[in-house]
């Protein structure tokens, strides 16, 4: 049965499937996180306005506000779950678990810290008042209804007052330190590099459409836009709950996972690697070790980093990503008698693909046979035409492929050589053959011999 409680338009699905980012991705996993944990409309409202998005509630309505978007989206446009009668039903849940277990509300007090930023001014009031004295509200005569009134002639998305926020389960003021927090300094105690662009902004180094401003991000490639919250999610790949926690310093936020489990995030607006980063010339060694090892040509390694598409971590293990998205990546650990490969992250990217209106390509099954056969050529775009280079035997991918370049009536793939990858290959083409069938698109196996009789264009180096 379809899934009726979130409505992603099918565009936005394509951009997130092909490793892409959207706005309104973004908004649905904020949204997800406060409905996770409010038990009011007030609530609600007030876990979003820290992160930044405004919401209009009316009789009948609920209409959300994204930060830099003028035009507002309604509840229902969003799903069943995110307008009003879905937001009442999750309130009354929430309500109903947050009664079998009393003492999270003190828990949570007592967790919280005088917390202050690096220039001594502190970012938020700690105070029972916001925590209802530690009590749960009754729920007897409870109106789901209610929310603060928008005026029609001023303010449309008014922000419920602390007051009415102090029975909220996550306290108000620790979600507010955590957003107000710097993220500047943030990046210099672990040493994430930022420069000034030739606007005089601040911006990551590596990926200059991160704009960093005191306690605010903004993506200027997909608008999306944050604080040092999700900033710290990104980084550590963790929930939302978990940054604010250790921002905050409060561990005890973390039991609300416990008891609830933890909020997870479908979508990241970017990314910050989360491992320890090699030294420039060791990696380089690290790297030309493994693609020896691999019989692979030393010389491609310049263009893997410049193409960033390998990093070497302080432990040796080189990481493999994929093109146009940092969402998944291959990890080669290096052991005593070789090196032990292991997959992150989601399997809908290709290594490398190229194409120019052929009816006929080339798919390489894997990207290191690839990389051994086209040798210092293999990244070279002038050399590259009709061909899919995978990450490894991913149907996904693939399709994808396909279905962005309909003019595709033929694919040969290249047979490899791995013992351990070929049977496994045989059940992918074969798989391949009866599902693409329909479409009139024809699947060969090919081997390297055949390929070069058919005066394929593969630059191969010897």
């Amino acid at each position: 049965q379809k899934d009726k409680s979130k409505k992603i338009p099918q565009k936005v699905k394509e951009i997130e499937r092909r490793g892409g980012q959207s706005y309104r991705l973004d908004l649905f996993q904020k949204a997800d996180f406060a409905k996770a944990y409010a038990t009011s409309f007030d609530e609600y409202v007030g876990i979003l306005s820290e992160f930044s998005i405004n919401v209009a509630i009316t009789e009948k309505n609920i209409t959300y506000f994204y930060t830099g978007h003028n035009k507002g989206i309604r509840g229902n446009k969003l799903g069943n779950s995110y307008d009003k009668k879905g937001l009442v039903k999750k309130f009354k849940e929430n309500d109903s678990l947050f009664l079998k277990q009393p003492q999270l509300r003190s828990k949570i007090r007592d967790g919280i810290t005088n917390y202050q930023n690096g220039k001594g001014d502190s970012l938020g009031v700690s105070s029972s008042l916001l925590l209802g004295g530690g009590t749960a509200q009754g729920l007897k005569g409870k109106d789901y209804e209610a929310y603060t009134k928008s005026n029609r002639r001023g303010n449309r998305t008014p922000i419920p007052t602390d007051h009415d926020l102090r029975h909220s389960i996550i306290p108000i003021s620790e979600i507010r330190k955590a957003s107000n927090s710097d993220i500047l300094e943030y990046c210099n105690k672990h040493k994430i590099k930022t420069i000034t662009n030739d606007k005089g902004k601040t911006v990551l180094k590596g990926r200059e459409h991160i704009v960093i401003n005191d306690n605010r991000w903004t993506n200027t490639k997909n608008k999306t836009t944050g604080s040092l919250i999700e900033f710290v999610t990104a980084h550590n790949s963790t929930s939302y709950l978990r940054a604010i926690s250790q921002i905050t310093g409060n561990k005890n936020l973390l039991l609300l996972e416990q008891y609830m489990g933890e909020i997870k995030r479908p979508y990241t607006s970017f990314y910050i690697p989360k491992q320890k980063q090699e030294k420039v010339d060791l990696a380089k060694l690290k790297l030309n070790k493994f693609l020896k090892y691999h019989g692979i040509n030393e010389k491609v390694s310049e263009d893997l980093f410049k193409l960033k598409k390998v990093q070497v971590d302080s432990k040796g293990s080189i990481w493999f990503y994929p093109e146009g998205t940092d969402k998944e990546a291959i990890e080669f650990s290096p052991e005593t008698n070789g090196y032990k490969s292991k997959r992150h992250g989601d399997k809908s990217a290709p290594f490398k693909s190229s194409y120019k209106n052929e009816k006929n390509v080339t798919i390489f099954s894997n990207f290191l046979s690839f990389l051994k056969l086209k040798g210092s050529k293999a990244l070279d775009p002038k050399k590259s035409k009709g061909e899919l280079v995978l990450m490894g035997l991913e149907e996904k991918a693939l399709h994808i492929f396909l279905a962005n370049n309909p003019k595709i009536k033929g694919i040969d793939i290249l047979e490899d050589n791995s013992k351990s990858l070929q049977k496994n290959q045989w059940n992918f083409i074969d798989k391949l053959k009866k599902d693409l069938k329909p479409y009139g698109i024809t699947v060969n196996q090919v081997s390297f011999e055949q390929a070069l009789k058919k005066k394929r264009s593969l630059d191969l180096d010897f």
